[in-house]
């Protein structure tokens, strides 16, 4: 059984490589368009599109290693089938599901292995493609303005009204409210109409200052510019973290921070939770391709390419619509927008390899 293990190995290996590397190149010439459409290149340095897009690439991951497997399963049963090596094995006493199993195998250490990307690689990558980002655009494009955002910096959770370039490495800041809990029972509240943010320096201009204790309001008075040191990446400041730019550990504390401060979380749980789905369809797909390509192996030799694109191209839209109607609508839990494809494919992949066994 080894020597069968090691024949379907060498069958999925070039259909993946070439499945993944091809969908990964379709997405960084994709990027290289958009940037060429929203920014005056010849301006732009080409190292540093080249690192852009670089730094993009691990968050393709989530994509490109599931169609890579899709393709890989696909071709390798439909050319087993087709040339007559499935029956072949069959005879010999193999089940269709002891032939598959290898193939599965080879779709958890995929998913394992794109579970570790867009956990420890793809936010950190992704900041920093931001951070790119927004240098290109300081060179070829119009200044990125932000309203409504609020950011710890230190103790205080800060809130700006909007947020704008001013002169090199300063941002000007209107509209600030500081919040600080010094105890469970105190709460200090800074208030400016405007202010800062220059190499690391928040300056408040002329805040005014309300300490409540309890219910009571005991301090409410006018104090002197208000400078705080905590250095933070403008791009952080001129837009908002991005999921793909956190951890899980990092998205469960945004979760918990908004539901305690009474606001939305579906969109920050969606993406926890599709943390883990993505990688699984990598199994799903290990098991379903095989399946419907034994089916329909005897259609044709391209067989198996056109069914991984349409199971591909069928589970994102499911994907699609699934997160980004059903669970921001509310219609169902989070976690079940984010597993539903996966759950829906997994039982018609199981009713076909009952009807293929």
């Amino acid at each position: 059984m080894k020597k069968l293990d090691r024949y379907l190995l060498r069958e999925l290996l070039i259909p993946f490589l070439i499945g993944t590397v091809a969908v990964v190149l379709m997405f960084q010439a994709n990027t290289l368009i958009a940037v060429s459409k929203e920014m005056q290149v010849q301006q732009l340095p080409a190292l540093a599109i080249f690192q852009y897009i670089l730094y993009r690439t691990p968050g393709y991951a989530s994509m490109t290693l599931p169609v890579g497997m899709a393709l890989a399963s696909s071709l390798a049963l439909s050319r087993l089938t087709r040339e007559s090596e499935l029956t072949a094995m069959r005879t010999a006493g193999v089940s269709i599901l002891r032939v598959v199993r290898p193939v599965v195998i080879v779709g958890c250490l995929v998913a394992l292995g794109n579970f570790w990307i867009v956990e420890r690689v793809m936010p950190q990558s992704e900041v920093r493609a931001r951070t790119m980002m927004n240098q290109l655009a300081m060179l070829g494009a119009a200044p990125t303005f932000r309203s409504n955002v609020v950011i710890n910096i230190k103790s205080y959770t800060a809130s700006f009204g909007t947020v704008s370039r001013g002169a090199p490495d300063e941002v000007l800041l209107t509209q600030i409210l500081l919040i600080e809990r010094p105890n469970p029972d105190e709460v200090w509240m800074y208030s400016a109409k405007d202010g800062t943010y220059r190499a690391g320096v928040w300056t408040l201009r002329e805040p005014y200052l309300r300490i409540l204790k309890g219910e009571d309001l005991v301090v409410a008075k006018g104090v002197q510019n208000l400078v705080i040191n905590e250095p933070i990446s403008i791009g952080n400041l001129l837009a908002q973290p991005q999921p793909t730019e956190q951890s899980l550990e990092s998205l469960s504390k945004a979760i918990q921070q908004n539901r305690q401060m009474k606001r939305p979380t579906t969109e920050l749980e969606i993406a926890y939770h599709s943390r883990f789905s993505v990688p699984a369809a990598c199994i799903l797909f290990a098991l379903t391709g095989p399946v419907f390509a034994i089916r329909l192996s005897r259609s044709g030799a391209f067989v198996g390419v056109l069914l991984s694109i349409v199971l591909v191209l069928l589970y994102y839209n499911a994907f699609i619509i699934s997160t980004e109607v059903i669970g921001r609508l509310g219609w169902v839990p989070p976690v079940l927008s984010a597993w539903l494809p996966n759950l829906i494919f997994l039982v018609l992949g199981f009713l076909a390899l009952r009807r293929a066994e």
